[in-house]
């Protein structure tokens, strides 16, 4: 059973993440609202919503600022086999392919590829997703690795590379990740 709550914080500047997550009808619906900077150049305050099959794989992603620029928004929907569709339900060709989601604001979303996929240590996993700056809620397609170092009852440790970045990221025994250092780190909630 997932934790229902989730808070992030960012390890550097000013933000936070509450994050709930819902189990229903064969679904897992995460709702979140995120408070933060862009490159520390003013407040924004960010919904998202994403709706996942029970194998952790992305149907829907919808995002919008709250506020100022209220009418600034990104709806995106997927069969779940690398098709997808903008909120006009016109198909996206450059983002074929893919089956995940990577939106930068936060570290919720690196739990779908490991929840998704099957790891054995030490062996690379590269998959395509769709990357999405929450900056100025464009998208593009991108390539990015986990790999499997460390498995243990209450944690695990994966590597994650996109590009030149790399960083090791430890989840729960959820997959959900409770430190990315250098970027966010989970607090604890009772019982979360």
């Amino acid at each position: 059973m997932l934790p229902a709550d989730m808070v992030w914080r960012p390890s550097a500047g000013i933000g936070y993440e509450h994050l709930k997550v819902k189990e229903e009808h064969n679904q897992i619906i995460i709702d979140s609202i995120v408070i933060g900077s862009h490159n520390h150049n003013g407040i924004f305050r960010m919904k998202y919503d994403i709706a996942l099959d029970k194998s952790w794989v992305v149907r829907a992603v919808n995002m919008r600022y709250l506020g100022e620029g209220e009418d600034q928004g990104l709806s995106l929907s997927s069969d779940g086999r690398g098709i997808w569709k903008d909120a006009e339900g016109q198909v996206i060709s450059e983002l074929s392919g893919c089956i995940d989601i990577d939106i930068s604001c936060t570290p919720f979303t690196n739990t779908l590829p490991i929840n998704r996929l099957s790891y054995e240590p030490l062996q690379q996993q590269e998959i395509q997703v769709v990357y999405i700056s929450a900056a100025n809620l464009t998208y593009k397609q991108v390539k990015q690795q986990y790999t499997l170092l460390e498995s243990g009852k209450d944690s695990s440790v994966f590597q994650y590379r996109s590009g030149n970045f790399v960083e090791n990221i430890t989840v729960d025994s959820n997959g959900i990740v409770m430190v990315y250092p250098n970027l966010f780190y989970r607090e604890t909630l009772g019982g979360a």
